[in-house]
């Protein structure tokens, strides 16, 4: 992950639960790079959909107490990256239990709980209606 960043706010994959999930990801779209490109390196179109999907889960409104994509009432992934991330999860999901095992349960937990509501945007301004 060390030359593969988000475009923006890369700090805030450097610590807690935001840095397991961006280390998984990244295993996960490493993994099927190699076994279906057939390449030790990223290629270039597996490289492009994980610079966006790290630079999405460095967005996430839910910061630290992000929920799994899955279970997420927000959904951020343009329609073509969330059919790639399907792919690459459904068929690399598994394997990560052999490869990052304690990722991988923790992500499996995390699954099983429900996703908190939608953060208020705390920048966004109150409307209040006057009674007459």
């Amino acid at each position: 992950m060390d030359e593969l960043k988000p475009t923006v706010h890369a700090e805030r994959l450097e610590a807690g639960a935001l840095k397991r999930e961006a280390k998984l990801l990244t295993a996960m779209v490493k993994d099927y790079c190699k076994r279906h490109h057939k390449s030790e390196e990223l290629c270039d179109d597996c490289k492009q959909f994980l610079i966006y999907a790290l630079t999405r889960l460095a967005c996430c409104p839910f910061g630290q107490k992000k929920p799994t994509c899955f279970k997420c009432k927000i959904h951020c992934y343009r329609a073509e990256q969330k059919d790639i991330a399907r792919i690459i999860m459904r068929e690399e999901g598994p394997r990560m239990l052999l490869r990052h095992p304690i990722l991988t349960a923790e992500h499996l937990i995390k699954n099983m709980k429900e996703a908190p509501d939608k953060p208020r945007n705390p920048k966004a301004r109150s409307v209040r209606i006057k009674a007459d």
